[in-house]
């Protein structure tokens, strides 16, 4: 019988404790999930992401971070968990849900989630809200904000098209180390539509975009030299420039480098061209008069 009754003792002090056992076990599930969320699907474009962790491409998010943000966001609330929920439900295809999140985070004023907010907006035909969203974000300092926000004024996307604004905000993302805005800067300055047009300044943001690891602005930057447009012609620096646009994958930096080699342009010892992959058609291809690479579009983060 005493046996017994320690027994039964030792069962109940076991009940006594358990509570506290479980709020440390969901303390740990919670902590774990909000880990795991952060590991695969902060995004590198987020300023307020958790920077313990590599931020993990758009392509490259894993369907259990559907889950494992779910988790972390009930158990925390912090918005950084809804938009990166958001992120991992848009790569399942789930965009109602991913715009549900991306809602969520953005009414707690998450300047990431407003970008990709926007871009739902936008693919559903609110543009209003959509360059609202953008104009909020890139206010709040956000790159990629800002950067969109240029290209809803060059287009006029929810709002009049506006050169000077667009130049203003592509030029706060390109200063915040943002290629991909530096080569729209070069862009419009060459084609001089909404800003007058100057080849000078086209030609620096090109290079600079070339040197941040632009494609376009290769391309681009390489016909300016070719064709002698503002700058004296140097075909060895375009094929040069054609062949780190090869490097990067671009097929018509590989088209045009091969153009060049067969008329005789070599490249410099210290710069041999790229290996590039013929299968499929490299020949096939056909130039137009038209080629040339247009400026970029949106980006989702």
């Amino acid at each position: 019988m005493s046996r017994l009754c320690a027994g039964t003792a030792l069962v109940l002090g076991v009940l006594t404790v358990a509570p506290d056992a479980r709020e440390r076990a969901k303390h740990v599930v919670a902590n774990t999930m909000q880990e795991a969320c952060d590991r695969m699907a902060g995004s590198p474009y987020d300023q307020n992401r958790n920077l313990a962790y590599a931020p993990v491409g758009l392509e490259d998010i894993a369907p259990d971070a559907v889950s494992a943000c779910t988790l972390a966001f009930e158990a925390s609330g912090n918005p950084r968990f809804a938009f990166q929920l958001g992120r991992a439900l848009n790569r399942t295809d789930a965009a109602d849900q991913a715009m549900a999140a991306y809602e969520t985070a953005a009414k707690a004023d998450y300047a990431a989630a407003k970008v990709n907010l926007g871009m739902l907006l936008g693919r559903i035909g609110d543009s209003d809200r959509e360059f609202e969203m953008y104009r909020q974000a890139a206010l709040a300092g956000n790159v990629l904000a800002s950067y969109n926000l240029g290209v809803a004024y060059r287009d006029g996307i929810g709002t009049g098209r506006d050169g000077a604004q667009a130049m203003h905000w592509f030029e706060t993302a390109a200063l915040a180390g943002d290629s991909t805005a530096a080569f729209n800067i070069g862009a419009m300055y060459d084609e001089g539509e909404l800003v007058a047009e100057d080849n000078q300044m086209a030609i620096a943001w090109y290079d600079l975009a070339a040197k941040r690891g632009n494609a376009d602005a290769m391309i681009n930057l390489g016909l300016m030299y070719e064709a002698g447009e503002g700058i004296r012609p140097n075909r060895e620096a375009a094929a040069e420039l054609y062949a780190q646009a090869a490097a990067e994958g671009d097929t018509f930096g590989a088209l045009k480098l091969q153009e060049m080699q067969q008329a005789g342009v070599r490249l410099p010892d210290e710069h041999p061209a790229p290996e590039v992959a013929t299968s499929g058609g490299l020949d096939m291809l056909v130039l137009q008069p038209d080629d040339i690479q247009l400026p970029s579009g949106l980006i989702e983060i």
